[in-house]
């Protein structure tokens, strides 16, 4: 309607070229919005319709930061998809009707349908696990030890309207909503409300650990964190970071150039 939409981060701050998978631990919206019109609003509405969203959504830009009414059960069921390497079965509250001696009157059948590539979905987890280490869910740590690996999600609407956190353990997956019938300010951001609330039910069901199991279609290079270049595990602040096989990066980090400890060029072309 001839409006225009300025999405800002949360911190109001731009933090310019950022790498994809800092963006989301860091939940920067900007990031978030230049991806999704890059790769299209309508594509990115048709993989939410994909992954168990079954409500008629509007193709708007401000769909990517979630300006869509879902309920935590929606929430809940794309999330499963990414708790089970792209694999979606519909929730139900009912697993099976038994009689007064506990024999199953009827069965709901399991329905399982691929609906992802375990490859995208295992970098989105590695991502969400992320999130819990270094991002805006390490406040879980409260209530889980660290040892313990969990992914998740926070979620902040504007005003402090609605505070969102979905994750999953090896065993359990949940999502938490605390907001205002009245659709006034709640005053809680995703990490002082819903994650909270979150990190208490898992506290209290001794969650087993995630445990990702990558695809046989994801290496693991080694890179230069402030540039995303090449690099090797004696490189000053190299990372292990998986890849789809094919998409590792191409360009070399400075250090690569540079004689390894102990051995020649040649040394390390042989090795």
């Amino acid at each position: 309607r001839g409006r225009v939409w300025s999405p800002k981060n949360y911190d109001k701050k731009a933090h310019g070229l950022v790498p994809l998978h800092r963006a989301l631990a860091k939940s920067y919206n900007l990031a978030t919005v230049h991806l999704g019109l890059a790769l299209g609003v309508r594509n990115v509405v048709s993989l939410l319709h994909s992954l168990g969203v079954q409500r008629e959504l509007s193709p708007l830009p401000s769909l990517l930061l979630g300006a869509v009414s879902l309920s935590p059960l929606e929430v809940a069921q794309f999330y499963q998809v990414f708790a089970a390497a792209g694999f979606r079965s519909p929730l139900r509250a009912i697993r099976e009707i038994v009689d007064a001696q506990g024999q199953p009157l009827q069965r709901y059948p399991l329905e399982v349908a691929q609906v992802a590539e375990p490859g995208p979905v295992y970098l989105l987890d590695r991502n969400l696990v992320e999130v819990m280490h270094a991002g805006t869910g390490r406040g879980i740590r409260r209530y889980l030890p660290e040892s313990l690996e969990v992914a998740g999600k926070t979620g902040t609407t504007d005003e402090l309207r609605d505070s969102w956190f979905a994750g999953f353990s090896g065993d359990w997956l949940a999502v938490a909503w605390v907001g205002r019938d009245d659709n006034k300010p709640a005053g809680l951001t995703g990490s002082s409300g819903a994650l909270v609330l979150w990190g208490r039910v898992m506290k209290a069901l001794k969650p087993q650990p995630l445990g990702l199991l990558s695809p046989e279609d994801i290496v693991y290079i080694w890179v230069d964190p402030q540039t995303g270049y090449l690099s090797a595990d004696y490189c000053e602040g190299a990372i292990a970071m998986p890849f789809i096989r094919g998409s590792e990066p191409q360009l070399r980090s400075d250090c690569l150039g540079e004689e390894r400890p102990g051995g020649s060029f040649f040394e390390r072309l042989f090795d």
